[in-house]
């Protein structure tokens, strides 16, 4: 596969591009659609509903469908771990909780179980949207892939720590 062509254009228009593609996407247009609809206060049939919340309910598990075929294409190496691999794994897992208890903790003053779901909510693995918007734009897709999975393994372990070490 050719590497892609370099970017074209200056900065300020390719912001603007990035922008509006980024605004144009199904999942952001969707949101905002339903906002103008509740804001509008229109009535939406049952019918309609039920459908968006079956398609709402079913993302999670597609998500983990085409996470799973493409390993399966390509496999997972866990010994083959890449420095940046690591190096997201480490920042995920570590680092972005102890700033999530640093910041909450020290700077704003939060304490007790309200802390202790922050820091959880901070050391769980990296979702599956990553690996989504990955594949839906063709753009580090196995990092992505591997960097989902791996996250997974580790928070597995490191959990039961963060919620020990925070509690007490």
């Amino acid at each position: 596969m050719a590497p892609p062509p370099p970017p074209a254009g200056p900065p300020g228009r390719r912001l603007s591009r990035a922008v509006g593609a980024s605004l144009a996407t199904p999942l952001v247009l969707a949101c905002n659609a339903g906002i103008l609809l509740n804001l509008l206060s229109v009535r939406v049939p049952a019918v309609v509903l039920d459908g968006a919340a079956f398609v709402g309910d079913s993302a999670s598990p597609v998500a983990l469908f085409a996470l799973g075929l493409h390993l399966g294409g390509v496999g997972l190496r866990l010994r083959g771990t890449t420095r940046e691999e690591l190096a997201l794994i480490g920042f995920k897992c570590l680092v972005f909780p102890l700033l999530t208890w640093a910041v909450c903790g020290l700077f704003f003053g939060v304490r007790g179980d309200w802390l202790a779901y922050l820091v959880l909510i901070a050391a769980m693995p990296t979702p599956q949207n990553l690996f989504i918007f990955a594949q839906r734009y063709d753009v580090g897709v196995g990092l992505s892939a591997s960097v989902v999975i791996k996250t997974s393994l580790v928070s597995l372990l490191l959990l039961p720590l963060w919620l020990q070490t925070v509690a007490t």
